[in-house]
């Protein structure tokens, strides 16, 4: 098994954003400290696959007895690559069956939350994080023009917290599979997956400028609730 963080040196979005200051640390070393919490319980390298020569310096400056560096070639470090075929490459380059994902854009995790996952990890082949959903899925509505219609039939109650389906939204913050079936069928959300819902109020995708500062105004709602999360601590 390999305990992988993908962090390329392309951002559109927010540029420079997995060496940029989150709260204290490089945005991606709120993954390496993941990754290095849950490492020994999984037996598992911790590896960051990159493009970005500035990544690879801070990892020897400061982990370089605990993260593995692995060189990204240039047509996985695009903005037309997909995260599976990262997978893939590496765990080909160390001979791994197994893997954990954990994307630097969801930095925020919680430690109850990641030794749930870690036990859920060692029980089932397959298991994806996710979080409750900002907004109700059946408030959603499909546009054509301005008219619209439900993107989701479903009868509503008089109250949103009394409708029946559970819905949850994929954080990316956590993902653990085996490489065959990420091979065979391309996705990391195979029939068989089990989610693990997080104790997060919401979850935590950065992408753009907006996302970041919600992303710090949770870091601070959670530290002022006193929930106990990992973050780097070098």
């Amino acid at each position: 098994m390999l305990v992988i963080v993908p962090a390329r040196q392309g951002s559109k979005g927010v540029p420079g954003k997995n060496t940029k200051d989150f709260r204290g640390a490089p945005l991606v070393e709120w993954s390496f400290a993941a990754g290095l919490a849950i490492a020994r319980d999984l037996g598992a390298p911790v590896v960051c696959t990159t493009d970005d020569a500035a990544i690879g310096a801070l990892v020897q400056t400061g982990y370089a007895d605990q993260v593995l560096i692995y060189d990204r070639a240039a047509d996985l470090a695009d903005d037309n690559a997909g995260m599976a075929g990262v997978v893939l490459d590496v765990c080909k380059r160390f001979g791994a069956s197994r893997y954990v994902l954990l994307q630097p854009t969801s930095p925020l995790r919680l430690v109850g939350d990641l030794a749930a996952l870690v036990a859920e990890t060692q029980a089932h082949e397959t298991v994806v994080s996710c979080t409750n959903p900002c907004e109700h899925p059946e408030d959603l509505i499909v546009l054509d023009g301005a008219k619209g219609v439900p993107a989701i039939s479903a009868p509503k109650s008089a109250r949103r917290q009394d409708r029946a389906t559970e819905y949850r939204f994929v954080d990316g913050s956590y993902y653990a599979g085996r490489v065959n079936t990420l091979l065979e069928d391309d996705t990391f959300l195979p029939v068989d997956t089990r989610y693990h819902t997080l104790t997060m109020p919401t979850g935590v995708d950065i992408d753009t400028p907006h996302d970041w500062a919600m992303a710090e105004a949770q870091h601070d709602w959670l530290l002022a609730q006193g929930y106990e999360f990992v973050r780097p601590r070098r």
